[in-house]
């Protein structure tokens, strides 16, 4: 009955507010994140806003890997593995 009355508040989280909310984290531009570079803090940054994107959204890998600078699906899903295995041995992550 209260549901009639009550609206549902959850709301879907977009890639692009993921990648915002991780850039300001790390103190990085977007546009950096969204390039091609090596650099380990970058490459970091980038692996978890995939995995979080992975994660909160219901985007396809190839969806996501577009947004990141058009990354194919497998470094995604690289990316969620990655960051998967170092949630679980880096307790500071």
């Amino acid at each position: 009955m209260i549901d009639k009355f009550v609206k549902n508040t959850a709301r879907e989280v977009s890639i692009e507010y993921i990648q915002k909310v991780v850039c300001d984290y790390f103190d990085l531009p977007i546009e950096l994140m969204k390039s091609k570079t090596r650099k380990r803090e970058v490459v970091q940054a980038r692996q978890i806003a995939m995995y979080f994107s992975k994660k909160m959204t219901k985007s396809s890998l190839a969806n996501i890997g577009m947004h990141c600078g058009g990354k194919d699906h497998a470094t995604v899903l690289h990316a969620c593995r990655t960051v998967n295995n170092l949630a679980e041995t880096d307790k500071a992550l």
